[in-house]
Formats: C-alpha cells, sequence, structure tokens
C-alpha cells in the first residue's frame, strides 16, 4: 500500500535503503510529493495474533504433559519404584510417558523432574517445572506440580516457577 505525502510533511532528509542494503542519504525538495511505503495494520495484528494462538496451544500442552507426568509418578510409586518417585527416564523405560516427553520436553516447553527419595526423615517427594524452551516464543508462563497434584504457574521470564507462585485453577 502506497500513500502520498508532501517532503514537508515528512522530513527534508530521508533515509532509504538501496538494492544492495546500504543506508543513502537522499535530499527531497519541500513540496515534492513523495511515496511512503505503509504496512496495513491487520498484517502487524494478525502475526500478534498468531503468536498469541500458539503461547496458547504450547501452554496448554505443557499443562496436560504436567499432568501425564504426575500421573506416571503416581504409577510408578506404586508398581515399579516401590514407594519410591521416578526420573523422567525411568517413567519412558517403564512405558509411562511416551519417548519424547522421556527426553524432557514438549510443545516448546522443557520439563525437569526432581527427587527426593524415602528415608527414615522425609517420604518420597517429587517436583516437576516446566519453562519455555524460548522465553516470549514458545511459552510465557513456568509450571510447578508435586506429589499434591497443584499446579503453579507465573510468568517468570523464563525462570523456573515454584511452590509459592499462583495456583493454576482448571475449569472443567
Amino acid at each position: 500500500m502506497y500513500c502520498a505525502a508532501t517532503a514537508a510533511s515528512i522530513l527534508a532528509v530521508t533515509l532509504l535503503l538501496n538494492p544492495g542494503g546500504n543506508l543513502q542519504k537522499q535530499t527531497i525538495q519541500r513540496g515534492q510529493p513523495v511515496q511512503v511505503r505503509t504496512r496495513p495494520t491487520t498484517v502487524a495484528r494478525r502475526v500478534t495474533r498468531q503468536q498469541r494462538n500458539l503461547i496458547r496451544h504450547n501452554e496448554a500442552g505443557a499443562i496436560r504433559n504436567l499432568l501425564t507426568l504426575f500421573s506416571a509418578e503416581a504409577t510408578y510409586q506404586a508398581t515399579a519404584g516401590n514407594g519410591d518417585y521416578g526420573t523422567i527416564e525411568e517413567l519412558g523405560r517403564q512405558k509411562f510417558i511416551d519417548h519424547v516427553l522421556a527426553e524432557g520436553h514438549r510443545y516448546g516447553y522443557l520439563f525437569k523432574v526432581r527427587l527426593e527419595k524415602f528415608s527414615q526423615e522425609s517420604p518420597a517427594s517429587f517436583e516437576i517445572v516446566t519453562v519455555p524452551r524460548t522465553y516470549g516464543r514458545t511459552g510465557r508462563r513456568s509450571f510447578y506440580v508435586n506429589e499434591t497434584g497443584d499446579i503453579h504457574a507465573a510468568d517468570k521470564k523464563g525462570a523456573e516457577a515454584n511452590l509459592g507462585d499462583h495456583l493454576l485453577v482448571i475449569d472443567p
């Protein structure tokens, strides 16, 4: 889309890109008509909307995978773990999760499982955290879940969420 303007309404001197990509100065006489190339605002909004939709999709997938890991941990503890929880690799070897999630990534998110084995001082416990692989492009929020099953979420700018973050309420 082009719009017409006069040099007085734009600037007396304009910087333009030549075909080689270098900046060049070009002097424009006052009152001389100038063509200015503009981008329709709908294009910029569409890209932003598309990026927001991708982030929503990835965050929903990360939450589903957190629930899958939570369920797999409970199953592992009751069967192969003999009361202890399993690492993400052990859950994959037991076929409680698929091979992609067993590698620690899915839907543009990275997943980490931290364990504490059963001892005389404390019961077995686990924490699962997930962060966007590329903050702002694949996701914004980080998520946290432990053996209670409560999911906590926050926009931590790519850092890990924790128990102190807002509780995520999933409306069935």
